[in-house]
């Protein structure tokens, strides 16, 4: 929770405090809904994130006035200034997509991290020889006194 409140400084205190492993791949996940989250807010920001003199894209809220009054010529159009690629998508869609994978692969990776810490600290718990079967006793020292 500290680690998606406070989003990056949370996930370096987080990650650099931890001590166990689930405080370790919980700082992890925490980065991964962080990112996803800034991906979505990119993803919906619809064009805050594009170049300043770039027209509102699809997504946006700007309506004009009168929308007939507009005399468009699709031969005049030219892709300089604008960062919309051939396919429709603005650099700022991909990078917010980008980021939501990364945070959805960082996530995914944390949780099977922890359980596979959990499995591997129940195998350890259940073995019934967790340790030496024969005592080891320092020289000078009796054996009653051994723990």
């Amino acid at each position: 929770m500290i680690s998606v409140s406070f989003q990056f400084v949370g996930f370096l205190l987080t990650y650099l405090l931890h001590t166990t492993h689930a405080a370790k791949n919980g700082s992890r996940a925490g980065l991964g809904i962080t990112l996803i989250n800034i991906g979505f807010g990119m993803k919906s920001a619809g064009g805050v994130f594009d170049s300043p003199g770039a027209s509102p894209g699809p997504g946006s809220d700007a309506v004009p006035e009168d929308p007939n009054s507009h005399d468009f010529d699709p031969n005049s159009v030219s892709s300089s200034g604008s960062d919309v690629q051939a396919d429709g998508f603005s650099t700022s869609e991909w990078f917010a997509y980008i980021l939501m994978i990364v945070g959805w692969f960082i996530l995914i990776r944390s949780i099977s991290d922890y359980l596979r810490a959990r499995r591997h600290e129940q195998l350890v718990l259940q073995s019934p020889d967790r340790g030496l079967p024969v005592p080891i006793i320092a020289e000078g020292e009796s054996p009653e006194r051994t723990v």
